[in-house]
């Protein structure tokens, strides 16, 4: 059974949440604060974690920021009345997988939560391209015998642009691949793409490049 974190103060919204999640075949948890949320998250393991950005003892971004720093690459939606553009890229780009905005629809969550869990549960094979291979599912990335510290995000555009061997993908693609079509921001794939092209030239100069194809979307190209 999948089981989720839900991490929300508006008990209202927690009682909802699980009662939905519980109808549709979820295990859930719930915490209210980031002091509880931790304390789950470091006896119990979690498919999913669905957290909210306003806490009352601190901020789910932060929280985030934790988690991936210890390790942990569950999936997380962050679901917050916050919209402005800063808080959501901060979101994305801090760690957070998606964003959905409130008010939400259950249905809408639910269809999300599925496609998330699906996406980070199947298995991959190993993909090679030139002298850079990436085991998806060991989230292990090689690049001239040399390991590449890559974020979830960076890992996720890298075996989407390998897959293509060499062929343009769109920045559409990238968006709908990532945050599996929510209206997000352009510049959080910018910020993404900028760091993994710093990563893999510090490794293996210029042999290996992200290029922008101008009016089309971006191509891995090895020198």
């Amino acid at each position: 059974m999948t089981k989720v974190l839900i991490v929300e103060d508006d008990p209202q919204i927690s009682k909802s949440l699980k009662i939905n999640l519980k109808l549709s075949g979820y295990e859930t948890e719930t915490a209210s604060t980031v002091a509880d949320a931790w304390k789950l998250i470091q006896t119990e393991h979690f498919d999913l974690m669905c957290m909210d950005i306003g806490l009352p003892d601190g901020s789910g971004l932060d929280l985030c920021q934790r988690v991936r720093e210890s390790g942990d690459e569950t999936p997380i939606l962050f679901i917050s009345a916050r919209t402005d553009e800063a808080t959501v890229v901060k979101g994305i780009t801090g760690g957070g997988d998606d964003y959905l905005r409130k008010p939400f629809g259950v249905e809408e969550l639910k269809v999300r939560m599925n496609k998330m869990i699906k996406r980070f549960s199947t298995p991959s094979t190993v993909i090679t391209f030139g002298r850079l291979m990436i085991d998806p599912v060991k989230r292990i990335v090689t690049l001239m015998d040399q390991i590449v510290n890559l974020g979830r995000k960076e890992m996720e555009i890298l075996i989407l642009l390998a897959k293509r061997s060499g062929d343009i993908v769109t920045r559409e693609n990238i968006l709908s691949a990532l945050y599996e079509g929510s209206d997000l921001y352009d510049r959080t794939v910018d910020s993404h793409m900028s760091h993994l092209r710093r990563k893999l030239r510090e490794i293996a100069g210029d042999s290996i490049q992200i290029n922008s194809v101008y009016g089309l979307g971006y191509r891995l190209e090895w020198k």
